[in-house]
């Protein structure tokens, strides 16, 4: 659990100074809320992957940690698209470009999952 922890608190570490950046030019300023869901979005599935994995290490299914990890990527990619459709929905965004800094969080949590998983998967017996 506390690589978990400290893999998390770097990548966030890392993640807003890339947000701050993104939002210093003009166009982004506006997009400030997506990522906000972001965030939390992917901080929420990180935290349910974190427990279903270390569930997974004790079980006798051997297949069952792939499976999740896979599970995993599906539902990052489902919430992503919803979410991304949902905002531009409501929000009527003017352009595109609201999915530059999410695709910054994507990109970081992706990063920090990857991570964790490999080294708890080299812990599994």
């Amino acid at each position: 659990m506390k690589y978990y922890i400290k893999g998390l608190i770097v990548a966030l570490v890392v993640l807003f100074p890339v947000l701050f950046y993104i939002y210093t030019f003009e166009d982004q300023k506006n997009y400030v809320d997506i990522s906000y869901y972001g965030v939390a979005m992917f901080g929420v599935l990180s935290i349910l992957l974190f427990v279903f994995l270390t569930k997974s290490l004790k079980s006798t299914n051997k297949q069952l940690f792939i499976s999740i990890t896979l599970t995993n990527m599906l539902v990052k990619m489902v919430c992503s698209i919803m979410l991304l459709l949902i905002y531009k929905e409501i929000n009527q965004p003017p352009d595109g470009k609201f999915i530059i800094p999410f695709l910054s969080i994507y990109l970081t949590f992706t990063i920090f999952e990857t991570w964790f998983m490999v080294r708890l998967a080299d812990e599994k017996p």
